[in-house]
């Protein structure tokens, strides 16, 4: 699992003294002890004060210039780490001519590329799923009342022509003079024993529907 960082750590001791070849060693067991805490956390602040905690070099000393082959490592851990999360098995597989790569750290950073892109598809995709998603922004007030008039232009296109016609026919004014009924300030129709023919609000029903 860590091979590519043990060899980077390997080349970089090459190229140290013996003193600083030990603390090379030592950052890498602490980003090591890191990694197998499930923890993907290796900026330098952190490091450098679990470094400092055992007698290691403090964060600004991991900052300064010479502190630049811990800060490689460290870096070489942070990216290893981050790829690994991100690409699937597959993915890998289409990328595997990375492996081809000699140097580590430029095959890191391709990684590292290849999981950003990974990232962001996936974050285009799901804007664009998002992007079909409508949202009604309209006053509940305005939903209301497009729903209401919606609801009575429905009732009215459910009718057929003739029934509308019978519906008009009902309360014609001429009828009503012929059957010798009346309507009160209730829309009750009355008939000329002044007994009830159609409840209160009838008229006012069949006007309502026709006036759609």
């Amino acid at each position: 699992m860590r091979h590519e960082p043990n060899e980077l750590c390997e080349k970089l001791k090459q190229s140290a003294t013996p003193k600083m070849a030990k603390t090379i060693d030592l950052i890498h067991q602490i980003c090591t002890e890191q990694s197998e805490r499930g923890s993907c956390d290796f900026t330098i602040a952190t490091i450098g004060r679990l470094s400092e905690s055992v007698n290691g070099p403090k964060t600004q000393a991991i900052r300064n210039k010479t502190g630049e082959k811990y800060r490689a490592l460290i870096q070489s851990w942070a990216e290893y780490k981050k790829p690994l999360k991100v690409i699937t098995s597959k993915v890998k597989e289409q990328n595997a001519w990375v492996n081809d790569i000699d140097d580590a750290r430029i095959k890191w950073l391709v990684m590292d590329l290849i999981a950003q892109n990974s990232k962001l598809t996936g974050q285009l995709q799901l804007a664009k799923e998002l992007s079909n998603i409508n949202i009604d922004l309209r006053p509940v007030a305005n939903i209301d009342a497009i729903e209401s008039s919606s609801h009575r232009s429905s009732t009215k296109s459910n009718l057929l022509p003739t029934e509308v016609e019978a519906l008009s026919h009902s309360i014609e004014p001429e009828r009503f003079k012929r059957n010798g009924w009346t309507v009160d300030n209730r829309g009750r129709v009355k008939g000329s024993d002044g007994n009830t023919i159609f409840k209160a609000g009838f008229v006012d029903a069949i006007e309502k529907i026709l006036a759609i």
